[in-house]
């Protein structure tokens, strides 16, 4: 049994049956106040280390390995500590006389360097696999769906021109690898159909404005005319008729989170990655695609999904100021954790003929071409998130954790 403190409990209680020294009450509580305060401060500074080692991980490392494992057990403490510190400094600096101010403003960095790794984390799970604009997902693992026998997603019009004429060439292996690729393209476009299904109902349950939800829904009809027109020519390019199949995992997939201010950041971090910067990644390398494909079939393909996945970029912006008009700060902060954790480089699955661009001229990137359009992509979305964010604070308190009107 641990001995009392001396100068505190035994002077607090006097003999055996005589009441408390009620001097001696303020000692005891500044006594235990230190004790929290010192406690509080330890854990505050473990959750700076294992935010900060968290993302020092993900600058240092442009794909999951041992990166993400260190990323992922920093972030763990670092959310422990900062709920620990929260409660800690919060009782005890409340337990001092005239230092409730100093609690709540410890209480605000701890919630800021919260909602930084909250953004580092949410960011992380959405590019350790990366495919074209918005997906579904399960604790980072990106969904797609199977591919079975079946005519229904085929009906595009372009498999009534028949293997031959499509691309020029008649080489059987090349015309069945660039089927498997555009089928493969066919399942991601698939299943953006089910991520913007869940944006419906993330930004109906936040309470969004109509012309968001309208924008998502168009978006999914998009999607579903991108996925026939991917399938069709890959049933065009082989002569098989294969469609997506059945997908019960889209219905088991991440939702959001119940408190407003943790679903807006997620949200926001959501639309950032996968809708500003993977669509954005999109629709410039489609339309550059457009431009080198030599095969008119696919080149009217590839303009009319670049000009879709252009306006989906853009709608994925307005999801991302409308999240920060809402959140404020806690956003904001959200979003500057996001921005630190993303990748620098960019690397897709993708055939290894088609790595040094030479399938370009049939619709199919290379890795040059990604490269260059992640990189330009990447800096437009520094510059962009830094524009919203002080646009942000500048229309409310410093403080602000509080809803401000959308405007």
């Amino acid at each position: 049994m641990e001995h009392p403190h001396p100068g505190t409990l035994d002077q607090v209680y006097a003999a055996p049956g005589a009441g408390p020294n009620e001097a001696s009450l303020p000692e005891l509580a500044a006594v235990q106040a230190s004790r929290l305060r010192a406690r509080g401060a330890k854990l505050l500074l473990a959750s700076v280390a294992g935010f900060g080692l968290s993302i020092a991980a993900m600058t240092v490392t442009s794909s999951a390995g041992i990166g993400t494992v260190v990323f992922l057990g920093a972030a763990l403490v670092g959310f422990a500590g900062a709920g620990h510190s929260v409660a800690a400094l919060t009782k005890g600096l409340g337990a001092t006389p005239g230092a409730t101010g100093v609690a709540s403003a410890v209480a605000l960095v701890v919630g800021n360097l919260f909602m930084t790794g909250l953004g580092a984390f949410a960011a992380l799970l959405s590019t350790m696999t990366f495919t074209r604009g918005r997906q579904i997902r399960s604790a980072g693992r990106i969904l797609l769906p199977p591919v079975a026998h079946g005519d229904a997603w085929t009906g595009a019009g372009l498999s009534s021109a028949g293997p031959v004429g499509v691309i020029d060439t008649d080489d059987e292996a090349t015309r069945s690898a660039l089927a498997a690729q555009w089928r493969e393209n066919g399942r991601t476009e698939h299943a953006s159909v089910a991520a913007f299904a869940r944006l419906t109902l993330d930004l109906m349950a936040l309470g969004a404005p109509p012309d968001l939800v309208a924008d998502a829904n168009r978006d999914a009809l998009d999607e579903i005319r991108h996925t026939e027109l991917c399938f069709g020519l890959a049933c065009a390019l082989d002569g098989r008729s294969e469609s997506p199949g059945p997908f019960p995992e889209a219905a088991r997939a991440r939702t959001l989170s119940r408190s407003r201010t943790l679903a807006l950041a997620q949200l926001a971090v959501d639309s950032l990655v996968d809708g500003a910067l993977h669509e954005g990644v999109s629709a410039r390398i489609i339309a550059k695609l457009a431009r080198r494909c030599e095969a008119p079939a696919i080149q009217t393909i590839l303009k009319e999904i670049a000009a879709d996945e252009g306006r989906h970029a853009r709608h994925g912006w307005d999801v991302v100021r409308w999240c920060l008009a809402e959140g404020g700060e806690s956003v904001a902060h959200a979003l500057e954790g996001a921005l630190r954790a993303l990748p620098k480089t960019m690397s897709s699955p993708m055939p290894d003929e088609a790595r040094d661009g030479r399938w370009e001229r049939w619709g199919i990137m290379g890795e040059e071409l990604e490269a260059e359009e992640h990189e330009a992509t990447r800096a437009d979305l520094d510059r962009r998130v830094g524009e919203a964010i002080a646009a942000t604070r500048s229309r409310q308190p410093a403080s602000g954790y509080g809803n401000v009107s959308v405007g």
